[in-house]
């Protein structure tokens, strides 16, 4: 957010707040710009991301700001952000990426299926690993959608307009590295071709990937803007049906997943798949000097801290969250939003003309405390190289059983 919105507001100030106020707004440091678009493969039910009743804004929402002749960062290393590990017992399994729309991690099947023993989490490259659960899944086409316990705001990844197959057209998959980190790595599309599912399903048009990659299984196919093309997942390839008698293989092969199958596949998951949201459980209402708190919800975090609802005269108004100002109740919403439940947030108070700092613990809006990440320091790593994560065997296709 650019230095003059904050002048502005300010400068109406002057003549109605108290010197103890205007030094804590002058403090307060600028919000950040809030986070992409939503995910565009499925729109939101009803045409828009809901905001629970508990946090809602009644005053209209701030344009959206980017310093004027800022640079727009680059879309592939803003995916790679939405990149993350998944884990069973500390131990890297597959690849995911983060979705704007819910907040959901969508990855591959056959790995979460064949480490059923231990905790599922999902590692994200900056704040560690969180817990989280399978609630969506399709066999045939491998593919699993993954509940996080947390996003800690991070921007997801959005879908991508470019044709696979377009000439000279550049994409990437990405891998693992031994510092736990992932790396984009250029990957060709070879074409489309049919492969078969351990159900013995046909796979029409899926995509052929450059078998010499080292590709990570789960993770996306992006294109130069880093949109997703496909999501990496495995089938049987295709070849002819063994002689009668003799022994059925199947030959694993990891392929991309098309949109319009992922786009199928989001579209039959359930309403619940996806992240809880954290909550503070206030309605506010903007005003010149911040969020006055015109309702408490009984048993939110805001009504444990103490915080008072009211006229103007009685009320608490909240100034800032964790030093970033709130002058509407959009600005409050997206703050607390930036959070996760479990999250303890430091609310600048104002009241009758004093000014205090209010420590809340954020709850999930279905009132479940998520336990917040807990990274751990790490000795200097080493020089990067690939992780090659482990496949278990596929089941045998129907088609290609002996009978």
């Amino acid at each position: 957010m650019s230095p003059r919105p904050l002048r502005r507001p300010l400068s109406l100030l002057l003549a109605t707040t108290t010197p103890l106020v205007l030094g804590a707004l002058l403090v307060a440091r600028n919000a950040p710009a809030g986070p992409p678009g939503p995910w565009v493969w499925i729109p939101p039910p009803g045409g828009t991301a809901s905001t629970p009743s508990s946090t809602a804004a009644t005053s209209a929402s701030a344009p959206g700001a980017s310093g004027a002749g800022a640079k727009p960062e680059d879309g592939l290393a803003r995916t790679s952000r939405a990149i993350v590990v998944i884990e069973r017992d500390k131990k890297p399994i597959a690849l995911g990426v983060l979705l704007n729309e819910r907040s959901v991690v969508l990855t591959a099947r056959s790995p979460l299926l064949a480490s059923a023993t231990g905790e599922l989490e999902i590692r994200y490259p900056d704040i560690g690993a969180v817990k989280a659960k399978l609630v969506h899944e399709d066999a045939n086409w491998d593919l699993a959608l993954v509940v996080p316990q947390s996003t800690k705001g991070i921007p997801g990844a959005n879908a991508s307009t470019a044709d696979p197959l377009a000439p000279a057209a550049t994409f990437h998959t990405f891998v693992l590295l031994k510092t736990g980190k992932t790396q984009p790595q250029a990957t060709p599309v070879l074409g489309k071709r049919d492969y078969l599912s351990p159900e013995g399903q046909t796979l029409k048009d899926a995509l052929t990937l450059d078998p010499a990659k080292a590709i990570a299984i789960g993770g996306p196919l992006v294109d130069a803007n880093g949109g997703v093309v496909a999501v990496v997942t495995r089938a049987c390839a295709p070849g002819a049906a063994p002689a009668a008698g003799a022994k059925t293989t199947c030959v694993p092969a990891l392929f991309g997943v098309p949109l319009s199958q992922v786009r199928a596949f989001l579209k039959s998951a359930p309403a619940s798949a996806r992240a809880p949201s954290a909550w503070l459980g206030v309605v506010g209402l903007g005003e010149a000097l911040g969020v006055r708190v015109v309702a408490v919800d009984a048993g939110s975090p805001a009504a444990t801290a103490g915080l008072k609802a009211g006229d103007p005269l009685s009320a608490d108004t909240i100034i800032a969250v964790d030093g970033e100002l709130t002058r509407t109740a959009d600005a409050l919403n997206d703050a607390i939003k930036r959070h996760s439940p479990g999250d303890v947030v430091s609310l600048l108070v104002a009241n009758a003309g004093k000014i205090r700092e209010v420590k809340v613990t954020l709850k999930g809006t279905d009132d479940a405390v998520a336990t917040p990440p807990s990274p751990k320091p790490t000795a200097a790593p080493p020089s990067p190289s690939v992780i090659t994560l482990p496949l278990p065997p596929l089941p045998i296709p129907t088609a290609y059983r002996p009978r």
